[in-house]
């Protein structure tokens, strides 16, 4: 049988051979024997022929007139015989070809017949009698009696060319530029390789040898490789082991490290394609012509050769090689498909034809004969594909590189589908299995889809369920914590298939449901379509529970098909006791959510129940899911989401307990815990309606969508509008809760309120909402307010009665906290404040500061009232005297004096500017002077760093608000000083490096050993002069000095804080790196403007990308002043 005689080849190939299949190992070298192979020497040109053949007419090998026929026959053949025709795809064939080229063989051949049985004859003498010490030639095997005709002709064609071999250490044969028409067909776009594929086979019928070395200098070609094999090496397989040695010694010599299957030139592009199509054609018509079940030397000659090719230490030869392996094994796949369908049909016959009362006995033989048939082509594909598993994907599927492993694993799946019976089976199952750990996330990736597509096939899936009881952990793992997002987001789809067939326990649902939260929105949006088939199930199961169908329906007064259809959302007016059928779904996802806890589900990258800091403000881990459902899933309407905040179940209680309506009443009330989570997804699906269109290019296309999104605004809004009030009423008793009717706020189009006519009605919108303000300390509504006052002053018709609302809330904070600190005039830098004293004046600083920050409260601040000689400005920078005792528990309020400090300054600034008054300037020189004094001695002190991190940020942007007005050339104001105090520099650069170190610890990275002041990251740029060199050189010692204190403060900080949340970690570290940027970006402003030395660019530019991206970002404009200064210094 083929199987074995090709197993008895393989094994020998691989009892010689020195190449490991994962290994990188050189090959050993092969040593000289003096029965050693010889190899053709290549002939350059035409002078080096002329040479050649004086010296063998000399050597009495052969004659000029001899040497010139054979030279002429062998044109014939490579002009006409080997080289096939470039037709395009779908061209018939021309067989004239073929006529004229055996015309031209037989006339050359009896021409010269003596001639060559002499030349052969006497080359045979020659080689036996020569007796070199180094090399002694090898006769060569004459053909057996059983031989074909061909090989003896190949035989004379050998010797009589005139080519000599050369010895095991003389090299191996060199093309010399001969083209390969298989590769170049293959090269070739316009080529129809069916055509290409059958003319190969009819050559190879025709002379088995010249055809078989074609095809293997073809591969070799493939892989890069200028060397080839001639007929003698085609005839000794047992030396192909020997041969592919030589070839890869002169290759890697080489070091070639581009070959078509890899190159990126345009010529290669589709070559890999082209080269699976051609082995594809060539096994289907040598199936066609029988040669593939009638000829065993055919797939054997190929096979031990790629085989051989697959084992090799160089890249390309072990690639090409397993790309031709799994092409070929591919294809005997697909044939044996097209038999099995083939045998399933005569089968049927056969069998109808024996079942009936007299049936045909001829036709019953010829069908047995068919089936017969078929049976054997079976078997023999059977064993070839076999065969080529053993030898080809066993080994390379655990190849060391991973693009080979991806192939291998991709054919396996294919494989699988093809041919189910040979390969579904658990055998090749575990290979799958094995691959989900690979090192690669590609070949991860590959295996994920192949089997996503067998638990998709339903043919299958009887068959995977004990793979999936083995492999079903490593899923869910891969699913929450592979590093791949490509990788998690193909898994996520792999195992929505699984929980389709029933495969996936209701824990490992819930744990993937959980990605809903996760950080990579990707991945949010590929669960989607996972966590609501799980919500659907959900919503029949508890309609099942509720009762009958019908009752349901009748009671809903809606139409429903089936269970699952009570998801969709109700359209049109409805009471606001009416019950909606959507609110099944809502509730459903509302308990699911609440139920997912990240720290329960033990996943350390999902959200935390800390928030996660987007944009200035805080979005909970709901809200963010809710993005993610209302981008991809079909949910109920925004509006409907808060209709059923609003509604109160415990409305007509009179019910019976048994009754349809007061188990559905029962079955969708919501918990106060439940309601907070109901209106954040709310504002997750408002946030997402609200969004502006993405990577959009298209102008047109942009300002469509931008139109889109408008009205999608102003229909929200027309329908919140009636009922936001209801919304405030409800809700505003809790902070909570009131945090997120403020979002809703922010999201309507308030020019809707003018369209509607409705100006009373946002008049008590807006009482309501500084209310809320002035009620509760809670930091998220104080940024939720600052929010809307901006949203309202953007609107000029709002705006109009904001204003004076605004006023009024300054007034009663400074009122407040006047109130708070009577009594205490005198005593403000040093009194002992009580819990509850500090607190009241931490709430109203705060309070102020944010309401500083949106509009000019300079006025207020300025104002003496008649009960006290002192201004709440006098009050607040008497309070920042406090840090000479410096008191954790007062950072907050003190941070917040020096913020209200900073906005003040600015709005009196913007005032002057605005009036070109140098008097509106003057009035607070002196005031301004001790607010920058205040602010110097909190940076020079050993304050908290928070606090000094605030002061650094004022005072820069104090100097930025002052150039401003220096730009104005206004004489009277040319003598304002905007260039930051050497030594204070110094400080400010030291809590900057502190900033950092503290960054670096967090994220774990590794800082530059270099001075403050290297260059190392700054593109190489040249140190300064000697003597700026000398004084950074003693800055540094400087900061060094002033750091050293402050890093046994932090080290002794985080042993206390190693039992710390990973969570809690993960958003500290946020907040750090926010920081970092912060005061980074301060400094590079006071570099830019001038008040800074630029000679810190070069401290804030190292480490720059080692600290990430957003901190290069921040720093990246420096980049061009130390280019700037390097080029001046020149």
């Amino acid at each position: 049988m083929p199987s074995r005689t090709l197993t008895r080849r393989h094994q020998r190939a691989q009892s010689s051979s020195t190449m490991s299949s994962q290994d990188s190992r050189d090959l050993p070298s092969v040593p000289p024997t003096t029965a050693a192979r010889l190899v053709v020497k290549p002939i350059d040109s035409d002078e080096e022929i002329g040479e050649e053949e004086e010296l063998m007419s000399v050597a009495g090998i052969i004659d000029k007139a001899s040497q010139k026929r054979q030279r002429n026959a062998t044109a014939v053949f490579t002009s006409d015989s080997r080289r096939y025709p470039k037709r395009k795809r779908g061209v018939s064939s021309r067989s004239d070809l073929y006529e004229e080229q055996e015309a031209a063989e037989e006339q050359t051949s009896d021409a010269d017949d003596d001639d060559m049985q002499d030349v052969a004859e006497e080359a045979a003498l020659s080689d036996t009698s020569s007796n070199s010490p180094t090399t002694s030639a090898r006769r060569l095997p004459r053909p057996s009696n059983g031989a074909s005709s061909d090989k003896a002709a190949t035989t004379k064609n050998q010797v009589s060319s005139g080519r000599k071999r050369a010895s095991v250490s003389g090299g191996v044969q060199e093309n010399g530029g001969d083209v390969n028409p298989l590769f170049e067909a293959v090269k070739d776009a316009g080529t129809a390789l069916e055509e290409t594929a059958a003319d190969w086979i009819q050559n190879y019928e025709k002379n088995k040898v010249e055809a078989m070395m074609e095809m293997v200098n073809f591969i070799l070609q493939c892989c890069g490789c200028d060397s080839s094999v001639t007929a003698y090496d085609i005839e000794d397989q047992d030396s192909v082991t020997q041969t592919l040695a030589q070839i890869q010694d002169v290759f890697g010599k080489k070091k070639v490290s581009d070959y078509p299957l890899v190159s990126k030139r345009l010529e290669f592009k589709k070559f890999r394609s082209h080269l699976v199509d051609f082995f594809a054609a060539f096994i289907d018509k040598g199936a066609e012509r029988e040669t593939l079940y009638e000829d065993d030397s055919l797939m054997e000659s190929i096979q031990i050769w790629i085989t051989a090719m697959s084992s090799s230490t160089l890249r390309p030869f072990r690639y090409t090689a397993t790309t031709v392996g799994l092409s070929i094994l591919t294809a005997l796949c697909n044939a044996a498909a097209d038999i099995a369908k083939a045998t399933g049909r005569s089968t049927k016959l056969l069998e109808k034809e024996k079942s009936k009362p007299r049936p045909a006995v001829a036709k019953v033989q010829k069908l047995q004969a068919t089936v017969d048939g078929y049976a054997q082509k079976t078997e023999t594909l059977e064993n070839l594909i076999s065969d080529l598993f053993d030898t080809i994907f066993v080994h390379r599927y655990r190849d060391i590189d991973a693009k080979i492993r991806t192939d291998c694993i991709r054919e396996l799946g294919k494989w699988m589908q093809t041919l189910p019976d040979v390969f579904f089976e658990g055998a090749y199952l575990r290979y799958m299995g094995w691959i989900l750990s690979d090192a690669n996330g590609s070949t991860r990736h590959e295996v994920v889809k192949g089997l996503t597509k067998l638990y998709k096939d339903n043919y299958f899936i009887g068959g995977l369920r004990q793979f999936t009881e083995r492999f079903t952990s490593r899923l869910v793992e891969m699913a929450t914590h592979d590093v791949d997002h490509s990788v998690r987001i193909a898994v996520i789809d792999l195992l929505d298939a699984i929980r389709a067939v029933g495969f996936l326990e209701q824990e490992d649902i819930d744990t993937v449901c959980g990605l809903v939260f996760d950080t990579n929105p990707r991945v949010r949006k590929a669960v989607v379509g996972f966590f609501m088939a799980n919500i659907k199930e959900i919503v029949v199961e508890k309609l099942t529970n509720i009762g009958n169908v019908e009752d349901i329906r009748e009671y809903l007064s809606g139409e429903v098909a089936d269970e699952s259809d009570v998801t969709s959302a109700e359209e049109g007016d409805r009471d606001e006791n009416m019950v909606s059928r959507s609110w099944f779904t809502l509730k459903s996802i509302v308990e699911v959510l609440e139920s997912y806890n990240p720290q329960t589900l033990g996943n350390p990258i999902h959200l935390s129940k800390l928030e996660l800091l987007i944009g200035g403000r805080t979005e909970s881990r709901f809200s963010i899911a809710a993005q993610a459902l209302w981008n991809v899933a079909q949910l109920p309407s925004w509006i409907e989401i808060v209709n059923y905040a609003l509604f109160d179940p415990s409305v007509s209680v009179n019910e019976n307990e048994d009754s349809i309506g007061y188990k559905i009443k029962k079955e969708i009330a919501l918990t106060a815990q439940q309601e907070q989570i109901l209106l954040e997804i709310g504002i997750g699906a408002a946030d997402a309606a609200d969004r502006p269109p993405e990577n959009l290019t298209d102008r047109r296309v942009k300002r469509a969508r931008g139109n889109e999104r408008e009205e999608r605004i102003k229909e929200i809004s027309e329908d919140l509008i009636p009922l936001l009030p209801r919304l405030f009423k409800k809700f505003s008793p809790d902070p909570e809760t009131a945090c997120n009717v403020l979002r809703y706020h922010n999201f309507i189009n308030l020019d809707v309120y003018q369209q509607l006519r409705q100006t009373v009605a946002y008049q008590d919108v807006f009482d309501a909402i500084c209310k809320i303000f002035m009620s509760f300390d809670n930091a998220s509504i104080v940024r939720e307010f600052s929010q809307a006052v901006l949203h309202a002053q953007s609107c000029a018709y709002v705006s109009e009665i904001v204003e004076p609302r605004i006023r009024d809330l300054q007034d009663d904070l400074s009122t407040t906290f006047r109130v708070t600190v009577k009594g205490l005039e005198n005593g403000l830098a040093s009194t002992v404040f009580s819990k509850n004293v500090l607190a009241a004046i931490t709430t109203v600083l705060t309070k102020l500061m944010h309401v500083s920050s949106i509009t000019d409260t300079s006025e207020t601040l300025d104002y003496t009232p008649r009960d006290t000689e002192i201004p709440n400005l006098r009050f607040i920078m008497a309070l920042l005297d406090r840090i000479a005792s410096p008191d954790d528990d007062e950072v907050d309020a003190l941070c917040a004096g020096v913020s209200t400090l900073r906005f003040y300054v600015m709005w009196r600034v913007k005032r002057a500017v605005d009036l070109r008054s140098t008097a509106a300037f003057n009035d607070f020189r002196i005031t301004l002077d001790e607010i920058m004094e205040r602010f110097e001695r909190i940076i020079s002190s050993h304050a908290h760093l928070s606090l000094r991190h605030n002061a650094i940020c004022a005072t820069i942007d104090l100097m930025v608000s002052l150039n401003v007005l220096v730009k104005r050339e206004n004489s009277d104001l040319m003598g304002i000083d905007v260039v930051i105090a050497p030594k204070l520099q110094k400080t400010i650069m030291h809590i900057f490096s502190r900033e950092q170190k503290a960054y670096a610890k967090f994220a774990k990275i590794k800082l530059s050993s270099g001075g403050p002041m290297s260059a190392e990251a700054v593109d190489e740029a040249a140190v300064d002069d000697d003597e700026n060199v000398d004084e950074e050189s003693n800055q540094s010692s400087d900061l060094e000095a002033l750091s050293k204190k402050d890093d046994e403060e932090e080290n002794a900080a985080e042993e206390e804080d190693d039992n710390e949340e990973v969570t809690e970690e993960a958003v500290q570290n946020i907040e750090t790196e926010i920081r970092l940027c912060e005061v980074t970006g301060k400094i590079v402003i006071g570099v830019l403007i001038g008040s800074m030395d630029q000679k810190w660019a070069k401290r804030l530019l190292q480490n720059s990308k080692a600290l990430g991206a957003g901190y290069d970002r921040v720093v990246n404009e420096l980049r061009t002043v130390v280019v700037a200064t390097e080029i001046q210094k020149k």
